[in-house]
């Protein structure tokens, strides 16, 4: 197994990419950065909510992927782990929060699955993040598809609260907005940063030769896993109070500043 002096992590919305200032891809300071990286013998890993789907714009420019708040990790083509949310639990979720009030996305690593009386969020949704259409299908009660995440729009906070409550100890709940009202929900225990512990003992990588860049709040257990947790310019509060050290936004190319000022390029 190839060894590595460790390991750098880097969130994709907001970090790595920024919708907000027409940034939807990595820069090319970046990517030299990365390739820095590299050479120097780090590990370099794209760890981002997203499926491995909505980030071929990008995968390609790390070593690996984790995807899914955790639930998949790949790295130079090799699946390392995929964990799907269990089929009584998909469809449980469906038969209660498939309303009006609830509109639901379910992804695989491949496509993400919409409902059809929720077609308003998913072209919101699709819109925000600058995704393809073809990305997308219409759910039509399909069986036995590995579901690794879904998520759901609601109408008001007390849909979340009631969710969390009812689900706790089955299914692994978080916010990846602070201002939306969404929530994105995995199997039970999996988070990014229980993703990276695994990646960490799998590679035999020490916890101080780690780094994480994140910016929101479905980024506080990647900056608290890690040895050093690097916070983008422009950040949510949540991911603010866990940071060991700040940078500048995505604009202001906050990756490639950041890893100078460590050392690590």
């Amino acid at each position: 197994m190839k060894k590595y002096k460790g390991v750098v992590l880097f969130d994709y919305d907001y970090t790595t990419v920024d919708q907000d200032d027409g940034i939807l891809t990595a820069s090319a300071k970046t990517i030299e950065s990365l390739q820095k990286l590299k050479e120097n013998g780090y590990l370099t890993m794209l760890c981002s909510g997203r499926s491995k789907r909505f980030l071929e714009e990008d995968e390609d420019k790390f070593q690996g992927i984790i995807t899914c708040n955790g639930a998949y990790t790949e790295v130079d083509g090799e699946v390392i782990r995929h964990i799907y949310i269990p089929e009584d639990l998909v469809q449980k979720v469906l038969a209660e929060y498939d309303t009006k009030d609830s509109a639901l996305h379910l992804e695989t690593q491949d496509v993400t699955y919409y409902i059809d009386h929720g077609q308003e969020f998913y072209k919101t949704f699709r819109m925000f993040l600058g995704l393809p259409q073809h990305w997308f299908a219409p759910w039509e009660q399909q069986k036995n598809e590995q579901i690794t995440k879904i998520v759901m729009n609601c109408a008001n906070d007390s849909i979340i609260q009631r969710f969390r409550e009812e689900f706790s100890g089955q299914l692994q709940c978080v916010k990846p907005f602070e201002d939306k009202i969404v929530l994105d929900i995995m199997s039970n225990g999996i988070t990014k940063g229980e993703a990276i512990n695994y990646l960490l003992d799998y590679y035999s990588i020490d916890r101080k030769d780690s780094y994480a860049f994140g910016d929101s709040d479905n980024d506080v257990e990647m900056l608290k896993a890690v040895g050093t947790g690097v916070v983008m310019g422009k950040h949510s509060k949540a991911a603010g109070e866990v940071a060991s050290m700040f940078t500048g936004t995505v604009k202001e190319e906050g990756i490639t500043t950041g890893l100078e000022t460590l050392g690590l390029i």
